[in-house]
């Protein structure tokens, strides 16, 4: 049988041409390399190269040989990745969420409940949350409503309620509390990871135009430094900064139902390991 390390060596003086700088590249001296060669010729049992007494080079059938084991190693390496990434997804927790604020609480229960586990998490659209939860790809996702799926299993996680960050000059800014639609044609400034809250807030904002930034240092400054209408949320973590807060604004509370969400941890009825069970007294 061949050895995989002497194939791997084959395929470099392939693409290499000369037993000095596959012999540089694999570590090894050129002796045992040339042995090697001479060794794996053996294995195949038919002329593979062309040698004179200064040099040695691939023959057509040695080509041949070297193209075909090129591809043999490249499906070697993906078997092996494979395997690897599935033994890895069995040993590690997938998270899905619609919102990346409750991320950091959950994977700080999770841990809590499964302290050796990989914990993998992202925030992703609705729709590919639902269909990742049924298909198994997610042990568990955050939603802002609870699926009527008899082969869904979910449990209230917590709430959010977005206000209108707005500076104290503004005209709505003595107001209790404010609908959307009131605000619509505002400029405002938008954080762009906010997950599921960016298609809603531009659906229901349809004449805004949105400053959206993306790094969170710049949109702080923006908010200290503007007077642009910007939201935020009551939404607090102990290892999260609290709701932004500053001398020259004042929050204004949503009325609009959408905004003023209730979250649910959601996996598969049947699902092992039963996280929404175990993250529960």
């Amino acid at each position: 049988m061949v050895d995989y390390e002497i194939l791997h060596q084959f395929v470099t003086f392939y693409r290499t041409g000369t037993l000095r700088e596959t012999a540089e590249k694999m570590h090894i001296s050129q002796p045992t390399l040339t042995r090697n060669m001479q060794k794996l010729e053996a294995e195949f049992g038919v002329p593979l190269f062309n040698r004179t007494k200064n040099s040695i080079s691939l023959n057509e059938t040695g080509i041949l040989a070297a193209e075909d084991a090129r591809m043999l190693l490249k499906q070697t390496e993906n078997m092996l990745q494979r395997t690897r990434d599935f033994d890895r997804k069995k040993r590690t927790i997938m998270l899905g969420a619609c919102t990346p604020v409750y991320i950091p609480e959950l994977i700080h229960r999770i841990t809590a409940v499964y302290p050796t586990a990989a914990i993998s998490s992202e925030v992703q659209k609705i729709p590919l949350l639902l269909e990742g939860i049924r298909n198994g790809y997610y042990h568990a996702v955050l939603l802002p409503f609870c699926p009527e799926d008899n082969d869904l299993s979910c449990r209230k996680w917590g709430e959010e309620h977005l206000s209108f960050l707005l500076p104290k000059r503004h005209r709505f800014a003595r107001r209790k509390s404010l609908s959307v639609s009131e605000m619509n044609g505002e400029n405002m400034l938008l954080f762009q990871d906010i997950g599921f809250w960016h298609d809603l807030v531009v659906e229901k904002m349809p004449d805004s135009r949105f400053l959206v930034q993306t790094e969170r240092y710049t949109f702080m400054e923006l908010i200290e430094n503007s007077t642009m209408p910007v939201f935020t949320t009551d939404y607090s973590f102990d290892s999260l900064p609290d709701s932004v807060s500053i001398g020259s604004r004042v929050a204004v509370p949503i009325t609009d139902p959408a905004f003023n969400v209730s979250y649910y941890l959601v996996c598969k009825r049947n699902a092992s390991p039963k996280i929404i069970d175990r993250l529960w007294p």
